[in-house]
């Protein structure tokens, strides 16, 4: 694959190409699991009536769901700097 160029390069050229997978924020978070499972992504953007406001990540369920899993602590970690 050629370098690209991202100052002249939008986004449409490196996208996955698959239908974007989106939940509403009154969705079960029930919902969005099944939703990650079925097609298998680790993030899913959040919409209030059809505008992007956020994402949810597997990170974010795991503390939700299992605050004393690896993946929660991670998660919940206050970055290095």
């Amino acid at each position: 694959m050629p370098r690209l160029d991202p100052a002249t390069e939008t986004v449409d050229t490196v996208y996955s190409g698959r239908d974007l997978v989106t939940v509403d924020v009154g969705t079960p978070i029930e919902d969005a699991v099944r939703l990650m499972r079925e097609h298998a992504v680790r993030r899913l953007p959040v919409v209030d009536q059809g505008r992007a406001i956020g994402v949810v990540s597997l990170g974010d369920l795991a503390i939700e769901r299992d605050e004393g899993s690896a993946l929660a602590d991670i998660s919940a970690a206050q970055p290095n700097t």
